[in-house]
């Protein structure tokens, strides 16, 4: 079977046809042709090609959507992740999931917790998000993640804090080392008496885990 990407007139033609210059020539400027009009077609899909349209119009589209959590100073991956949530999340608006997932995204995790004010004996209608991530952590982007995550959760529940849980991971090195000194007596009968004096010398290092908590407002 022979791929239309890769397929040329001159392939299907026969034997004396193929040789001829002026048919070579129209055969490979009908593939260009063709696969010209194959990359139109594709990005003609728009919503359902995200994955393979160019920074610009994924730019558009999220303008578009008004997608809940933009910047265009994201990864084009981001972006495309963003744009293709937007309108999964004015689906599910206000509930637990759509709230996790804009965490997950936001923060580029696959772990964050959302509980809910009954969950651990809270005020009413208060909920916490509870997360590990590995980004740094600025005023600048827990704003743009505040102002998304308002557009997402529903209007009678009050966002109370935010607790991220950060691994570090540090090399532990322990070492030991003894020194021995000692003189010896020598008795009036040429025996021989030790007295041996020792000392031991070692260090460690341990690890840190920091926890941060912001609160709204």
């Amino acid at each position: 079977m022979i791929d239309i990407w890769d397929c040329e007139p001159c392939q299907v033609m026969p034997q004396v046809f193929r040789t001829d210059a002026q048919v070579q020539a129209m055969s490979y400027a009908l593939r260009e042709t063709v696969r010209l009009l194959l990359k139109k077609i594709d990005r003609a899909t728009v919503y359902a090609g995200i994955d393979i349209l160019p920074e610009q119009i994924v730019d558009l589209l999220a303008m578009e959507f008004r997608a809940q959590y933009y910047d265009t100073s994201l990864p084009l991956t981001e972006k495309r992740k963003a744009v293709k949530k937007a309108l999964l999340w004015y689906c599910r608006a206000g509930t637990v999931s759509a709230v996790k997932e804009l965490t997950d995204l936001v923060w580029r995790s696959d772990s964050a917790q959302v509980q809910e004010w009954f969950a651990y004996e809270s005020a009413p209608y208060l909920f916490r998000i509870m997360l590990e991530t590995d980004m740094s952590i600025d005023e600048e982007k827990i704003d743009a993640f505040l102002a998304a995550l308002w557009k997402v959760k529903n209007t009678r529940s009050h966002l109370e804090s935010i607790a991220f849980t950060r691994k570090v991971n540090h090399t532990l090195y322990i070492g030991a080392a003894t020194r021995n000194s000692g003189h010896i007596i020598i008795t009036d009968v040429w025996n021989d008496r030790y007295d041996m004096q020792g000392e031991v010398n070692y260090g460690a290092a341990t690890a840190r885990m920091q926890r941060i908590t912001i609160r709204e407002g």
